[in-house]
This record gives C-alpha cells, structure tokens and sequence, in this order.
C-alpha cells in the first residue's frame, strides 16, 4: 500500500481469499488497493465482505463508507460511519467524514457541530479547520469563516486549501493573508507587519520564512519586493530593505540579487472580489523568470 504497489496487493489477497473465503482481512486490503486504483464497483463488494465477517471492526466499517461516498450513495455512507462511531466515538476518519456528509447533503448546521466534534479531538486538524470556515460562510456567519480561515492559514499556508482560503478573505477585503505567485508554486502569504525600528516583526517571519524555500529550491526566477506606504516613500524604503534582509537570513547563500526592491509612496491598489481595494501599508511579490 505504501508504495502504490495496488495491483500486486490484489493478487497476493486474491489468492489468501480464494484459498480461505473467510478471510476478512484479505476481503478488507483488496477492498482498500480497489479504492485507492479509484475502482468503488470493484472495492465496495469486498469491503462490505470484510463488515459481514468482522462487524465489530471499525476499520473495515469506516472504509466501506468511504466506498459507498466514492458511489455518490450518500445516505448508506452516512448510515455506514455512524454505526463505525457506535463502535468507536472517537474515530477521527468517519467523524470527519461524516461531517463532510452533512455538507455535501446541505445539512450545514449538523456539519459546523460535526467538524466541531473533530476539533475537540485534534485542534489542528486541517480538513475539519477549512470546511467549518467555509460553512460558516455560506451560513453568513462572516466574522466566523474569516476567524476560522485566518486559524488555518496560520497553521497550513501551502496548498490548494491555503490559497482558497486567502481568495476568500480577499474577496472580503481582509488581507491579512494573500496569495502570491513565488517563483513557479502559488502560496498564502501573511501580511507582513513592521515593529517601531520598521523591522520586520516575529509574527512575519514564517511567512518570509516560505519564500526563503521557495528561493532555495529553484534558482530559475527573481523575486522583486514591492512595498506602498501611503505619504511615506522613505519608509517604504527601509521595510523593503529589512523585508529583503529578513529572507536572506532565513536563506543564507542567496544571491541579494535575486530580491530586487521597489518602494512607493501611495497605496497598492488591489482587485479582489470584483472590486478594487486600497492599502495604505502593504508588501506585495512579483515573480521576474530568469
């Protein structure tokens, strides 16, 4: 399973199950290689094989109700991974899963309490942390999904999820985080927040910290820092000098050439949300291809 081997994985349980057709466990991993070969015809049979044999396997219950959420059979999925709680309260998969069940069925106000369940359990976990904001989005519960997008982006800043979430925020008008193009690789950036010397603060140095290996990985762009300060041309000088510098700490070996400057006096002007935003303090990216 580890090494994608599925196809030897199938064959090798095929020949324990027809040797010993009670085998639960062989049903159970040749229902797994079939799921993960994206095969739910072939996997749900097998997987609903291993319940019959071994009901009292959580296991065996929550994967089969990834099977039938695979054949778009919502309600068996649902029913499938509230008997796998039954067995085990605190199964994180199917209390999970279960939420994303209720979303995908409209049911909104029993997700955000599911996904709720998740986060007591594990604070930190990623999939439960995006889809309550994005619930509580769609709820009109706006001060919520931006608190809940802002506590995942501080935790996960990289990924397809990461840059949903910084999209959204945008749309708004918060910029606490933005996407920004860093060499060829999309990721959500924090903004970027200066201490009374107008060096860079503590907070801002793992999102700086993201652009230093996104710079140490590939060598094929520059990337200029551009920093607006609305009536304060000098000072956007010196945060784009610091901004510069507080990279090249966390990336010694780069060539400073590589983070050319721009500073302006006036405020960026940024499209989001169909509409144009004004930032009078801001320190935006821009990918130059060598």
């Amino acid at each position: 399973m580890e090494q994608g081997r599925y196809q030897e994985g199938i064959a090798d349980f095929g020949r324990q199950l027809d040797a010993d057709p009670q085998n639960w466990q062989a049903a159970y991993w040749m229902g797994r290689y079939h799921l993960a070969l994206n095969q739910p015809d072939a996997a749900i049979p097998l997987l609903e094989k291993a319940v019959r044999l071994a009901p009292r396997d959580a296991e065996a219950g929550y994967w089969l109700g990834v099977g039938y959420w695979a054949q778009g059979l919502l309600e068996q999925e649902r029913i499938q991974y509230q008997k796998v709680l039954a067995l085990d309260p605190g199964h994180l998969g199917a209390n999970l899963y279960l939420g994303h069940n209720y979303l995908d069925r409209g049911e909104l106000e029993q997700a955000v309490a599911q996904y709720d369940r998740v986060l007591q359990e594990k604070p930190t976990q990623p999939d439960a942390l995006f889809h309550r904001a994005a619930v509580q989005a769609r709820l009109g519960r706006r001060n919520e999904a931006k608190h809940g997008w802002k506590r995942f982006l501080a935790l996960y800043p990289d990924g397809a999820m990461a840059l949903a979430a910084a999209d959204h925020l945008n749309s708004w008008g918060d910029f606490d985080f933005r996407g920004t193009r860093v060499g060829r690789v999309r990721v959500a950036i924090g903004r970027i927040a200066f201490d009374h010397l107008n060096e860079v603060a503590p907070e801002s140095r793992p999102s700086l910290g993201l652009i230093a290996e996104r710079l140490r990985d590939a060598s094929d762009f520059k990337l200029h820092v551009v920093v607006y300060m609305e009536g304060q041309p000098e000072t956007a000088k010196l945060r784009s000098m610091a901004v510069r510098q507080a990279i090249l700490t966390q990336a010694p070996g780069i060539d400073p050439d590589r983070l050319p400057l721009s500073w302006f006096g006036v405020a960026e002007q940024v499209e989001a949300g169909g509409r144009t935003w004004s930032l009078a303090e801001s320190v935006h990216f821009v990918t130059q291809f060598q």
